[in-house]
């Protein structure tokens, strides 16, 4: 019976990883994902911890909000992502605003890029859609693209989020997300797959950074009575 049950999971896991691609693939081709502003976290952090012209990849850049932001504040921009809609519509916003990067068409468990090569590095509301073994592996990509000394701003969903206790569970963190409420924002994600972090996962996978600093980002709805919450994990190689 665990046998028969764990294997059920394995391709639940497998299918919805698929699923996952193909719906960024289609959500970067509408409208409503083309967001225009940095979200508000990424700005201070930015001019705060690089210099202009330093290298930065947005990993994850969707449709190239930050991109767009880092390219026209006199950075080195670099965006990378799965979805050949969001690498498309990135070209495509930089083209119109006579803007320069380098987008690459990959995933998060596979930076193309040599080691030592950014000087910073973001990666806003990615690793979320991913499970255990390919945020490991992305985080080990991470380390790896970095300079020494370099700082990365990760943004990604804990437990504390809504989503995490109605969510089908596949592991402890790792999850589909089941929503019925059309007028919650979670529906439009019915039937992802979804990864929560818990700080000490958080803390783990990402020790190998000489640094780790994480806070915690809410905002809550309804008169509180449900809640998007997020770490802000700030890393520094």
């Amino acid at each position: 019976m665990f046998f028969y049950v764990t294997i059920i999971k394995f391709f639940k896991l497998l299918g919805v990883n698929m699923q996952n691609q193909e719906v960024w693939h289609n959500n970067h081709a509408q409208k409503r994902h083309q967001i225009k502003y940095p979200h508000h976290t990424v700005i201070p952090f930015v001019f705060k911890n690089y210099k202009k012209k330093d290298r930065i990849l947005d990993l994850g850049c969707g449709a190239g909000r930050h991109v767009k932001f880092l390219a026209e504040n006199g950075f080195k921009a670099y965006g990378m992502d799965y979805s050949k809609n969001g690498v498309k519509f990135t070209k495509k916003l930089l083209k119109k605003h006579f803007l320069k990067a380098k987008i690459k068409l990959s995933s998060v468990d596979n930076i193309p890029f040599k080691d030592d090569f950014f000087d910073g590095l973001i990666c806003i509301g990615v690793l979320d859609y991913n499970n255990e073994e390919i945020i490991q592996k992305a985080a080990n990509e991470i380390y790896r693209v970095l300079k020494k000394g370099a700082k990365a701003l990760i943004i990604s969903r804990n437990i504390q989020d809504y989503r995490y206790e109605k969510a089908e569970k596949l592991s402890k963190n790792y999850t589909i997300i089941r929503e019925s409420n059309p007028s919650l924002s979670a529906y439009a994600e019915n039937g992802m797959n979804a990864h929560f972090f818990d700080e000490e996962e958080a803390r783990l996978i990402f020790k190998n950074f000489e640094k780790i600093e994480i806070n915690v980002l809410r905002t809550s709805y309804q008169n509180n009575t449900f809640c998007d919450e997020s770490f802000i994990i700030i890393l520094q190689k």
